[in-house]
């Protein structure tokens, strides 16, 4: 059984060198894109360090330091480093030389520098999850270069109202993986449409000919 961990973070600033992750969130998705388990962490650093936070980025998130250390449900990373694991062992396998649980995310790369540096070691997750990542911006960057999309598409959210997928707050963890999922899956039935339109396409050209 394949899996996807799909996953988005909020953090305190764009350098993991220079700011803390706050938030973070994973789905489990099975081979049909159904969530069969979720993980949803509030973090902080450990030791009782404040978290590196940048004025810019609280802004963006909305996230209120005070509140945010005064939350009962706020762990260190260490202690999320063991929910996080338990998660991914919870549905690992390993395929082959590789692991059977696909990492997916919006700009992925960003929150895997996060978490590397915050919450999970790079060796330690690689050896639970596969090192070929979907990344729904790559993705959509290439539907533009295609020219099947606009090009004026940038953020999650105008990629959402675009393809007319239902709106969440954004710049929430959770949230943001959702809409991730979702414009993920409305990318396979745009691609699939097209190519049975194209094959649909092919057989009357095909019937043409043969009279």
């Amino acid at each position: 059984m394949h899996y996807y961990a799909a996953f988005d973070s909020e953090t305190g600033g764009l350098n993991p060198e220079e700011s803390d992750m706050l938030t973070f969130y994973m789905a489990i998705l099975d081979e049909d894109f159904k969530q069969v388990d979720e993980l949803s962490l509030k973090l902080k650093p450990d030791g009782g360090r404040i978290p590196i936070a940048h004025q810019d980025a609280l802004r963006v998130n909305g996230i209120d330091i005070h509140k945010h250390l005064e939350d009962s449900e706020t762990i260190t990373y260490s202690e999320g480093n063991k929910a996080v694991i338990k998660l991914l062992k919870k549905y690992y396998k390993k395929s082959g030389k590789a692991s059977n649980i696909r990492p997916m995310g919006q700009n992925v790369q960003f929150d895997l520098d996060f978490i590397w540096k915050h919450l999970v070691p790079r060796n330690e997750w690689n050896s639970l999850v596969h090192y070929g990542k979907i990344d729904t911006k790559l993705c959509v960057d290439f539907m533009k270069d295609c020219g099947l999309f606009p090009k004026e598409l940038g953020s999650l959210t105008t990629v959402v109202d675009y393809l007319e997928i239902p709106k969440r707050n954004a710049h929430d963890a959770k949230n943001d993986t959702l809409m991730c999922v979702e414009v993920y899956k409305r990318l396979i039935e745009i691609m699939k449409s097209k190519k049975e339109s194209s094959s649909t396409q092919a057989d009357i050209i095909s019937m043409l000919e043969a009279e």
